[in-house]
């Protein structure tokens, strides 16, 4: 029996995770809308709203703009102005951004610092205790916890990067038992890819799509996937190198891995804005700036074109594995120009192996280039949906 009533303690658990998720990924729900998406009986979900009511996590109100019609016009459910707040601090490879987002993921609040070439891990831990001290005394609303995105192999279990290149020395580093006992809450770490494929899967394309393939462009190329409305994650090493996918192995370079002939040889940001100065004779540093500059320059174009070609054929490797014919490329690949996502797309539909079954799409984040900074509070908003974060209704 005490087995029996645990497992009845999770299942509600469950479900009021389930119905508060439905509630802050779309913009005004009714309980109808909220009874087919959860298969949950109308008495449950009355239970679990007058709960969520109560406690002042979510609201009701009436629609805008309705037409008059016959009958009561159904109420529609948001989160409450005052309901909690979740914390995230994206750890890129030269810049701190931190963020509070309510549980809708509207930003409340930005705030980025520098790192400067002379960082060290210990000055780089100084930054992230400083921003996440800043943030948590930011609003006065509960506070979920703290989320952190970062560059590198991600341990989420310990909270730690496992290994990471070219970051100031650094090879490895502690974050979450660097930072739990300084601030006293919950603290998640993911590889930065992980946490913008939550974003995308929770409010961006993942409301339409349950499988898809998230890439981002930075000092390297990395992914992260989505099936059947989960993250892929094997906990202990989850991000996906896909720039450490080789594409070019008896004359390509050596890669700091170790391998050769690396994607990210070719398709990473400081690559591709090398090769568009080496060819063109000038002297970018902005990746925007380098690929206005091809779109006005033929010769400049087609490292573009060349681009195109290599990271086709890394995501068609990707896509034999996986059968997923969804990819959103986020990070600084939202600077890529259409033409140049839509040469992609072109090129894997004429030799992936399911081009007889479907076509492979290729788009945006829905988010710009704001993905991995959003995707560090979706740690912690992944947890509370999941109902691994309780909200203590």
């Amino acid at each position: 029996m005490k087995n029996s009533g645990l497992n009845m303690e999770n299942v509600k658990g469950h479900n009021r995770a389930l119905i508060l998720q439905l509630i802050c990924t779309n913009n005004g729900v009714t309980r109808h809308f909220l009874t087919e998406a959860s298969h949950l009986t109308p008495m449950t979900l009355t239970n679990i709203t007058s709960d969520l009511i109560k406690s002042n996590i979510i609201c009701e109100a009436d629609p805008k703009n309705t037409e008059k019609t016959l009958g009561r016009v159904p109420k529609l459910l948001f989160p409450a102005p005052n309901s909690p707040v979740a914390a995230g601090i994206f750890l890129s490879k030269d810049t701190l951004y931190g963020v509070i987002t309510d549980i809708s993921l509207n930003i409340i609040t930005l705030k980025k610092i520098p790192l400067s070439r002379s960082e060290t891990k210990e000055t780089i831990g100084d930054k992230l205790l400083s921003l996440a001290q800043y943030l948590i005394g930011f609003s006065s609303r509960p506070l979920l916890g703290l989320g952190i995105s970062t560059a590198g192999v991600v341990d989420t279990i310990k909270g730690k990067i496992t290994y990471i290149m070219d970051f100031y020395g650094i090879k490895e580093m502690e974050i979450q038992s660097f930072l739990q006992p300084r601030l006293n809450i919950p603290i998640f770490v993911k590889n930065d890819m992980q946490s913008a494929a939550l974003c995308e899967m929770y409010y961006g394309l993942g409301n339409i799509k349950d499988h898809f393939i998230y890439v981002g462009l930075t000092n390297g190329v990395g992914s992260a996937v989505v099936a059947n409305k989960q993250l892929l994650n094997n906990l202990t090493g989850s991000c996906g190198e896909l720039g450490h996918m080789t594409i070019n192995y008896l004359t390509g370079e050596r890669c700091q891995c170790g391998s050769r002939g690396c994607l990210e040889l070719y398709a990473s940001v400081p690559q591709i804005i090398r090769q568009i100065n080496k060819i063109s004779g000038t002297n970018f540093s902005n990746f925007q700036e380098a690929l206005a500059y091809c779109e006005q320059n033929p010769t400049a174009y087609a490292i573009l074109e060349d681009v195109s070609e290599q990271l086709a054929y890394a995501l068609n490797n990707l896509i034999n594995i996986v059968d997923i014919s969804t990819v959103i490329f986020g990070h600084s690949g939202v600077y890529l120009p259409d033409s140049i996502l839509e040469a992609i797309a072109e090129y894997i539909n004429k030799i992936s192996l399911f081009r007889y079954n479907r076509t492979i799409k290729i788009c945006k984040s829905s988010f710009d280039d704001n993905s991995p900074i959003l995707g560090a509070a979706c740690n912690v908003l992944d947890q509370l949906f999941t109902g691994k974060l309780s909200l203590e209704i």
